[in-house]
Order: structure tokens, then C-alpha cells, then sequence
């Protein structure tokens, strides 16, 4: 199952980030539509 996370804050960018470069299976967004753009995606 995908796991989206929308990250909002002070250190937003840099959390996502970390996320993008763990290796997880997590798609990280900042903005809320990025959010609903990427639930999109991975459904299609």
C-alpha cells in the first residue's frame, strides 16, 4: 500500500528530503496539491 505524506512546516523541505533519499516506500509532498496529484498518480 502507498504512503503519502504531506509535510507542512519549518523544515518542510528538509524533511522531505530525508524522506526522498531514505529508500522507503514514501512519497512526500508539501503542498496540498501535490497531495491530491499524487494519490492520482499512484491510483492510475
Amino acid at each position: 500500500m502507498p504512503i503519502i505524506v504531506r509535510l507542512q512546516g519549518t523544515n518542510a523541505t528538509e524533511a522531505k528530503k530525508l524522506i526522498d533519499e531514505s529508500g522507503l516506500a514514501v512519497h512526500s509532498v508539501i503542498l496540498l496539491q501535490e497531495a491530491a496529484d499524487k494519490v492520482a498518480e499512484v491510483l492510475a
